[in-house]
């Protein structure tokens, strides 16, 4: 069990691995958490891929979110991986859906903020201790767009969890029981999670 494609892409920032499943025009862009490689812990994020195009007939991109020392690694790339998957794909008329973990979750609404248009966001686990006036104002710059955020009762940013109330009209939050940062032994249901939660915008 793999992706249809696996590639790299090289930046004056960093190498990020990427891995591609090819399927119809409604795209989803995984990006892992800070330091993860696209596959995930037990191949999570290739499952999660596999079961959208599965049950959804979904495309799917899953990108690393390398740790650089002393370096913030451009958004920029995302956005180019995201532009060459949908050349490659030669898609006409695309619906971009993402699903993020942790610090890959900021990524995405980085991305959304500069210009990418998500149907829908899944954000799970984001922190909420670090530079949280930078999320306020990336979630104002895409007040329209529908946001779940997903947080672990066990999760360290779960008490701040009341933080997002208000913050923007489309975001709503869902709580996982016993589950912490990771979703240490509770991979099928982070897997889970992804599908029935895109697969609830796929299908609208």
């Amino acid at each position: 069990m793999t992706f249809d494609y696996v590639s790299q892409f090289e930046s004056e920032d960093a190498v990020l691995d990427y891995g591609c499943l090819y399927g119809n025009e409604k795209i989803v862009f995984i990006k892992v958490g800070l330091g993860g490689n696209y596959l995930g812990d037990e191949s999570r994020y290739l499952k999660i891929a596999r079961r959208l195009r599965e049950t959804h007939g979904c495309s799917v991109i899953s990108v690393s979110n390398p740790y650089v020392e002393n370096r913030r690694i451009d958004v920029e790339n995302d956005r180019s991986i995201l532009r060459d998957f949908m050349q490659k794909q030669n898609a006409q008329n695309p619906e971009l859906y993402f699903f993020g973990h942790s610090n890959g979750c900021v990524k995405g609404l980085e991305l959304a903020a500069s210009g990418v248009t998500f149907r829908r966001m899944i954000l799970t686990n984001m922190p909420l201790m670090i530079n949280f006036h930078k999320i306020k104002r990336w979630l104002a710059a895409i007040s329209q767009t529908n946001i779940i955020a997903v947080y672990g009762d066990r999760d360290p940013s779960y008490p701040y969890v009341p933080l997002l109330d208000g913050r923007t009209a489309g975001l709503e939050t869902r709580i996982i029981p016993g589950a912490d940062h990771n979703f240490a032994g509770k991979s099928d249901v982070f897997i889970t999670l992804a599908d029935n939660l895109i697969g609830e915008a796929v299908t609208k």
